[in-house]
């Protein structure tokens, strides 16, 4: 399912009280719509312990918390939910720009894990993409731009 299908399947949050990556992380595995009988708890320490690794951070502000496996073998289709940061957050990204966009993503496979994180990395890549995101935009919009952006990037292919 395309990304822009994904994103206009879910709702967009927003955190007003993140201060750190952690805490962010925290509030949202703890209030974002998941599947019945997932594991809460399993998904945030394996989206902690990913951090540690490396950060998911992509530079722009924007992250994209995502795991292969912590349990997640009851999904049966792919999920990515948007969430906008009030206050930006220091997510170590290498570019050094505090995190203001999650794109949070648990995929039913690693062929769909591996293309929503290219497709994710790709509309992120456009500056004015970036700056439409920090405008907060609903759900509807978001999904409309990334459309918009993904049909022009396959017409210039």
């Amino acid at each position: 399912m395309p990304l822009s299908d994904l994103i206009a399947g879910n709702d967009v949050w927003y955190l007003t009280d993140a201060e750190s990556m952690q805490e962010a992380l925290g509030a949202l595995v703890k209030t974002v719509d998941l599947p019945a009988g997932l594991d809460r708890e399993a998904l945030l320490d394996a989206l902690l312990a990913r951090e540690e690794l490396a950060s998911t951070a992509i530079g722009n502000g924007i992250a994209i918390p995502h795991v292969r496996r912590f349990g997640s073998e009851s999904l049966q289709h792919d999920i990515v939910v948007v969430v906008y940061l009030f206050a930006p957050v220091d997510w170590k990204a290498l570019d050094g720009i505090p995190v203001h966009t999650l794109f949070l993503v648990l995929a039913k496979d690693e062929a769909s894990h591996l293309q929503l994180l290219a497709e994710i990395a790709h509309v992120a890549s456009d500056e004015s993409f970036v700056e439409f995101l920090k405008t907060m935009p609903e759900r509807d919009a978001l999904a409309e731009r990334i459309r918009a952006l993904q049909e022009s990037s396959t017409e210039k292919s």
